[in-house]
């Protein structure tokens, strides 16, 4: 019974609170940019756990391998990327242009087979994708590995 009391005064604190300026909240709820940004949040979310769930599901079974280099390659990727914040990611794959200006395949010291301009391929889209999903697969494959 505290507890319904405690939540009513909340709820009834939140809701008279001139601070909150809920006529603003009211007045920008549904503009466009607003809107825009649930999309795209969501888009990020579905997309970031797609890639997740499938890179957890593969690095949770090369764990329970028998074969050393999958054990250590899966220990490592999961050593690395919960190791490292979640912002640095974002901030490392947004800027890969300015590291690696180009992709390219071929011959080590020798032909170019390949070749592509990064900041064409990896998007602010892709960007977000790749950091947020390559973090959580981390979190995801220790998960799925203890059951």
């Amino acid at each position: 019974m505290v507890i319904l009391g405690a939540l009513a005064l909340f709820l009834q604190s939140l809701v008279t609170n001139p601070n909150f300026r809920w006529d603003v909240v009211g007045a920008y709820i549904l503009d466009v940019k607003v809107v825009q940004g649930v999309v795209w949040t969501l888009v990020l979310t579905v997309a970031s756990m797609v890639l997740a769930i499938i890179l957890a599901v593969l690095l949770a079974f090369m764990r329970q391998s028998e074969n050393p280099v999958f054990r250590w390659s899966s220990w490592t990727w999961v050593w690395f990327f919960r190791g490292t914040p979640v912002y640095t990611q974002l901030i490392f794959w947004g800027l890969i242009a300015v590291l690696y200006p180009k992709i390219s395949a071929g011959v080590p010291f020798g032909p170019e087979m390949f070749s592509v301009d990064t900041s064409t391929v990896v998007t602010a889209t892709v960007a977000a994708i790749l950091g947020l999903g390559l973090n959580e697969s981390a979190y995801l494959a220790e998960i799925f590995r203890a059951g």
